[in-house]
């Protein structure tokens, strides 16, 4: 769909904003905390902004859109169970999070469950912060190829190649400084100004237009029936708890009421952004227009329904906000790979301490070999995450891929870490190890056998992961006689080893 020039020219200056903003955050990207949390200083307007701009990304605008488009309001259940995830976190563990002073989630998994357990735990991060970064590649090439007409594959080393760029200068402060101007940017075109235009359209008719001319299936927010349903609760909500990607931006947080306050806020905010991307791709079905593509629905709708400039402003702040995501996620691979594997097995050391540290009149500790070693890590994983996203080429096949790992495989443990009073290490390995099992294997066999239940986006390998996590867990929790209590506290030496 051709797009007015100044609809271009709105979304080539956006872009061009917020490369410089990446240019300008990497000045604050002087210590390693700097570049992977913020320095831990968020206050809470622009912590809930970047909290609410990493949970709505191109997953839940694009791949939100196309499902209202197909399925409906039930299409709600894919955003709106990455809400409810969030506000579990809040409400369980996002104070405590915070007071960890980690870096990474296997840090909480080897304080538990050993240093074995906190490698397979690397690992599996890898997996799924990976895949998510696929995903949001995914979305940002379908809308740039809408944009200008070019096969969606190349679209998509375009926008990728950009986002690593993107993620290589400024770490964390690029992406929360940019998440505050998609946030505000999301906010006004998706909550305010598209309903406003969809529901004045002469094709729509109002709100009684678009209840009387869609299908009254697209209604039923039980449309996928009580598995379907299930499926996308156990993929996301677990998922959202114990994500590195996630728990990275609440170490960002200033303070434990920052991190839970906004955490939640984030939470009902996602929910209310899912319905109405939703409801957007439900009007575009009202309007009798014809989409070839889940995936050109939102590009579609945007054009359809908002005046030139507003509509190439919200293109681009959709592109932006997967980028913003992508970002995230692959910042959150490369603190994984760097944290938990090559300072174990390059360095030999537990924790990021500070080596050859120098400190300037302000007391400000500088880590410049660090903070490169992040930015090449980012930067190989960034490649990586190219090609694979040219292979998958479905968003929500990766993004089925990313949690039922992630959901699958580490949720029992970090969560019995949180509420149980003793846990058993030797529990927490096993329960990694066997789920693990359970998932790809499973995937194996729905690839070979073409059962669609077993297969990636199945309801199979997330529900057997997770049973084979669970019960093994709780087996060898009950045999095992060297149980210890849970440590999700800071160690006091290892807040001294990091920067402050």
């Amino acid at each position: 769909m051709a797009l007015h020039p100044l609809d271009l020219a709105v979304i080539g200056a956006y872009f061009l904003a917020m490369i410089g903003i990446g240019f300008w955050s990497m000045r604050m990207a002087r210590t390693r905390e700097d570049y992977l949390v913020a320095g831990r200083r968020l206050q809470f307007p622009m912590f809930f902004a970047c909290m609410a701009a990493m949970a709505v990304g191109g997953a839940v605008t694009v791949g939100g859109t196309g499902k209202g488009y197909q399925d409906g309001i039930a299409g709600l259940w894919v955003g709106g169970s990455l809400g409810m995830g969030l506000i579990l976190l809040g409400m369980l563990v996002s104070s405590k999070l915070n007071r960890l002073r980690a870096l990474s989630i296997n840090e909480v998994i080897e304080r538990n469950y050993g240093a074995t357990a906190r490698v397979f735990g690397a690992v599996l991060t890898i997996i799924y912060t990976v895949a998510l970064s696929v995903v949001q590649v995914v979305a940002m090439g379908s809308i740039l190829a809408g944009i200008l007409g070019i096969d969606t594959r190349l679209a998509m080393v375009y926008a990728g190649l950009v986002v690593v760029f993107y993620t290589f200068l400024g770490g964390m402060w690029s992406v929360t400084l940019t998440d505050i101007v998609q946030f505000v940017i999301k906010t006004l075109g998706i909550l305010l100004l598209a309903p406003i235009f969809v529901l004045a359209d002469d094709r729509v008719g109002g709100l009684g237009g678009l209840i009387d001319k869609v299908p009254a299936s697209h209604w039923d927010l039980g449309g996928y029936g009580r598995m379907g349903t299930l499926y996308w609760i156990l993929l996301y909500v677990p998922g959202l708890v114990i994500g590195q990607d996630i728990w990275q931006r609440v170490f960002t947080a200033k303070s434990s009421r920052v991190a839970q306050t906004g955490t939640l806020a984030a939470g009902i905010y996602s929910i209310v952004y899912a319905l109405a991307a939703v409801l957007l791709g439900m009007a575009v079905l009202a309007a009798g227009i014809k989409v070839d593509k889940p995936g050109l629905v939102f590009e579609v709708g945007v054009v359809s329904f908002l005046p030139m400039g507003i509509a190439g402003l919200l293109l681009a702040a959709a592109m932006a906000a997967a980028m913003s995501v992508a970002s995230g996620t692959i910042l959150a691979a490369s603190t994984v790979v760097y944290n938990d594997l090559y300072l174990r097995f390059v360095r030999g050391q537990k924790h990021a301490e500070i080596d050859e540290a120098r400190t300037d009149a302000e007391g400000h500790v500088h880590t410049a070999t660090d903070v490169w070693i992040n930015r090449g890590i980012a930067l190989a994983l960034g490649v990586v995450i190219i090609a694979l996203s040219v292979v998958i080429e479905d968003i929500f096949k990766a993004l089925d891929l990313s949690y039922a790992f992630l959901s699958g495989c580490v949720f029992v443990p970090v969560f019995a870490a949180f509420v149980l009073k003793r846990v058993s290490p030797r529990a927490g390995l096993v329960s990694l190890a066997l789920s693990f099992l359970g998932v790809a294997s499973t995937m194996v066999y729905g690839r070979v056998s073409g059962a669609a239940d077993y297969s990636i986006g199945g309801n199979y390998p997330i529900m057997i992961g997770m049973a084979l996590g669970l019960v093994s867990y709780v087996v060898v929790h009950l045999v095992d006689r060297d149980k210890i209590a849970p440590n999700v506290d800071p160690d006091l030496a290892d807040i001294e080893e990091l920067p402050v």
